[in-house]
């Protein structure tokens, strides 16, 4: 019984390990991918967007009018925030949201522009309706740090639905509307507990209404509508025909991750390889042992085992020969 309860065990911890390892196989294809198609192309709206259809799996995003865009080209603080409508599909559920971009970023700190700031994304919503370490809240984060590798939550990207623990109201059909954008920046300084030191003023701030609040780059026109990134709504069916995303001027342009199949093909191959060594070694090895060590045993007739193997060392036989 016992025997039977380790080897369903093993299968049960061989299964999770499985998956994990699967997942592990999956983000180093994203991560590749990004590196070679995506990461160079952060300041370039169209290429990184389509980055962020292909990895990100956006059905598509809305090219024009853009929700909201500021830009800041001169000085030492420049920036620029874009957001754009985007559609997308979870669980058979089709969603729509937006998108808040930043990028453009170049400061400069005592005559010496900043190499690889770490970027801060902050969102405020008027109801508590974003999920945050299984709470609900009003404030959302997204880090972006260049010199981590790629992964949901390290872009300069922050996405808002009209989903549940997003942008919908529990139990409403109401949806909660965007504030406040916030943008605040590390040059990767640290406090003795080895957290990330933010600049004093944010970067960039965006507000519904005027605030007396400073930051470098203040912008109080913020206003994004819930019907203007609703745009399923509009559609004849969820998912718009080719003559809607004309005339919508959706982009669903994706790149071919095909041939990065080889990580996950690779690293599989790996791992099926160590479980079978594994388990033979748990579970086929001593019986393969024990057959082995048994094949050149015969059986007498009184039933005790006699061996069959030859003999390494022999007597050797003289005949008699006459001198």
């Amino acid at each position: 019984m016992l025997k039977w309860i380790g080897r369903a065990l093993y299968v049960m911890i061989i299964s999770i390990l499985s998956l994990q390892i699967y997942s592990y196989a999956y983000y180093s294809k994203l991560q590749e991918y990004y590196n070679d198609n995506v990461s160079e192309y952060i300041d370039d709206d169209t290429v990184f967007l389509n980055g962020i259809n292909t990895l990100m799996g956006i059905d598509y995003y809305r090219e024009s009018p853009i929700l909201y865009e500021y830009i800041k080209d001169d000085g030492d603080f420049q920036i620029t925030v874009r957001a754009y409508a985007i559609g997308i599909m979870s669980d058979n559920t089709y969603y729509d949201g937006f998108m808040i971009l930043v990028n453009h970023v170049l400061i400069v700190e005592d005559g010496a522009t900043l190499e690889d700031p770490i970027i801060k994304i902050n969102v405020e919503l008027d109801t508590n309706t974003l999920m945050v370490s299984e709470e609900l809240t009003n404030r959302g984060s997204i880090y972006f740090d260049s010199l981590q590798p790629f992964a949901y939550y390290n872009v300069p990207v922050l996405f808002l639905f009209d989903a549940e623990d997003y942008l919908k109201v529990p139990n409403q059909d109401a949806f909660a509307n965007l504030t406040r954008i916030e943008v605040e920046y590390s040059n990767r300084e640290v406090d003795d507990d080895k957290n990330l030191i933010y600049n004093e003023s944010p970067l960039f701030l965006a507000t519904a209404v005027a605030t007396s609040e400073s930051a470098l780059n203040k912008d109080a026109t913020l206003a994004i509508n819930v019907n203007d990134y609703r745009l399923r709504l509009q559609f004849e069916n969820d998912v718009p025909s080719e003559i809607e995303m004309i005339t919508f001027n959706l982009n669903d342009d994706r790149g071919d991750m095909n041939p990065y199949n080889w990580l996950i093909w690779r690293t599989m191959l790996v791992y099926v390889l160590i479980v079978a060594i594994v388990t033979y070694l748990l579970f086929f090895h001593k019986i393969v042992r024990e057959r082995y060590k048994t094949k050149n045993y015969g059986i007498r007739k009184d039933g005790s085992k006699s061996v069959d193997a030859e003999p390494i060392f022999k007597d050797i036989e003289y005949k008699n020969k006459r001198l």
